[in-house]
């Protein structure tokens, strides 16, 4: 599973990408795949934590447990430490690269031509 360790509020915690975490994120906030760099550009002080959270949240989810934080936590820990830190950084640079790592390059020409009969 595509995870990432970061510290933030005081504690080494574990950040997990991948299907389950971005069903949970699109489900709950209501939003389609496409709407999430819009939204972070629309109110980054909302959606970067928010998201965060639901990467975060996944390893208890998993698990069948509760976390012992709520979004309002992370949102505190990014504002303590600041959006522009090198940790929220980071997860965005995994979070990015778990969206297209190991995504196989479409070849322009290995189109097959359809023929009706």
């Amino acid at each position: 599973m595509k995870s990432i360790v970061l510290n933030i509020g005081g504690k080494d915690r574990t950040f997990y990408f991948g299907l389950g975490f971005l069903g949970n994120l699109l489900e709950k906030e209501n939003i389609g795949f496409q709407d999430i760099d819009t939204k972070i550009k629309e109110n980054p002080f909302k959606w970067i934590p928010l998201i965060m959270f639901y990467s975060l949240a996944f390893g208890f989810t998993r698990k069948n447990e509760n976390p012992d934080f709520d979004a309002f936590d992370v949102s505190e820990w990014v504002d303590e430490i600041g959006a522009d830190n090198s940790i929220v950084n980071d997860f965005f640079i995994a979070f990015r690269q778990s969206l297209v790592k190991d995504v196989p390059e479409s070849k322009t020409d290995s189109k097959k031509k359809i023929t009706i009969k």
